[in-house]
């Protein structure tokens, strides 16, 4: 799998070394390494940044006070900061903050670097996104002028400029180290666009320019032609997606396949994930605990809502994990980002959602259940 590296080398780290004579290769990789204990996972779509047991770091939207750290108390047991020992310095993009309580954490390019307290295991991303506010430390490969990656449900998705799904086709790959020839001509032009590069446009990482027939350019990826489809009217859309069993979203690293049992429903709302019969499905915001105190008890939760129990042998995938129900007994239930999932009694079919905020208490502001929405608008 190709990627473009995440660390950029320390111009002053590399004249040190060339002047000691150190090999401008070997003085590159220690320019560029991650500080010990610190480590990343590569995919065809780029970086991910992970600690030493390989599990995923983070970084958090309300950091934006350079030097500090904006999760304390509560907020650090459910993400728990990356500690810097005490002998660790600045070098290159790495630095080290002090926190309120005056432990020491690693940053990445000014942002703190976090876990999640939700991951069980090594590869998993469950806080990714998590309150709009969280995401994984993640650094896509090169993109040419104008593109971007989008992370949708589909998985990590090329896009141009305005955000619009990128597609190529199954029947257009490179051959003989060459870039496929496009295709799609004539009436196939109606539906889709090829995506325009510039005339004199030079190659940038695994994007390059090629020729069509009628004298314009277009860019490919690994040598595959991109194109955009015109059905596609909004940002992270992908109506494209096994079109005429040829055409697929331009994927570089795809989602895992749901569970068999999940399906997905349209709503007032919009799409939403519900299970095997069409029912919603539901996390609870907040506290638990407090609901049962204050707005649900047991009676309310057993009379309106009803876990999802996992099968035996059920593997989890993605976002999708089994946990231990909340109710006890020891069974295993389904979770989504680490929340077990419910179904509410009330919903008499599809894409319901009567059970939206249900025991949020005054105003909402007291949690409750949530529909899990299907995700498509979430941008790099």
């Amino acid at each position: 799998m190709k990627s473009s590296s995440s660390l950029r080398g320390c111009a002053g780290a590399l004249l040190l070394a060339l002047g000691a004579g150190v090999p401008v290769s070997d003085a590159l990789a220690a320019a560029t390494a991650p500080p010990a204990g610190i480590g990343a996972r590569r995919t065809a779509a780029g970086e991910y940044l992970a600690d030493a047991r390989g599990m995923a770091l983070y970084t958090y939207a309300q950091d934006s006070r350079p030097g500090a750290s904006a999760c304390n108390g509560e907020c650090a047991v459910t993400w728990p900061p990356l500690p810097a020992p005490a002998e660790a310095s600045a070098a290159g993009e790495w630095s080290v903050i002090v926190r309120e309580d005056g432990t020491r954490q690693w940053a990445f390019r000014g942002k703190p670097l976090y876990r999640f307290a939700r991951d069980a295991q090594p590869g998993t991303a469950l806080g990714d996104r998590v309150g709009k506010a969280w995401r994984v430390a993640f650094t896509p490969v090169a993109l040419a002028p104008g593109t971007g990656l989008r992370a949708t449900y589909l998985g990590r998705v090329l896009v141009d400029a305005r955000g619009h799904t990128l597609y190529w086709r199954d029947d257009e790959k490179p051959a003989a180290g060459r870039a496929a020839e496009p295709r799609c001509k004539d009436e196939c032009l109606q539906v889709w666009t090829p995506l325009a590069a510039p005339r004199l446009g030079n190659r940038v990482g695994d994007w390059a320019p090629v020729a069509r027939t009628d004298g314009t350019m277009q860019w490919t990826y690994e040598g595959r032609p991109l194109y955009l489809m015109r059905e596609d009217l909004k940002p992270g859309e992908a109506r494209g997606e096994g079109v005429d069993g040829t055409w697929r979203a331009a994927a570089l690293e795809r989602a895992p396949p749901l569970p068999s049992w999940l399906s997905v429903q349209s709503a007032d709302m919009g799409e939403v994930f519900a299970d095997a019969q069409g029912l919603t499905l539901y996390t609870v915001a907040g506290s638990l605990d407090k609901i049962r105190q204050t707005t649900c008890n047991d009676a309310c939760i057993a009379a309106f809502w009803r876990l999802v129990p996992a099968a035996p042998g059920a593997q989890g995938a993605g976002d999708w994990t089994i946990v231990e129900s909340p109710a006890g007994g020891g069974a295993r239930v389904w979770a989504y980002k680490g929340n077990p999932v419910y179904t509410h009694t009330r919903d008499r079919g599809p894409g319901r959602v009567g059970g939206d905020k249900w025991a949020a208490g005054v105003g909402g502001g007291g949690g409750g259940w949530i529909p899990v929405p299907r995700r498509r608008d979430l941008e790099e």
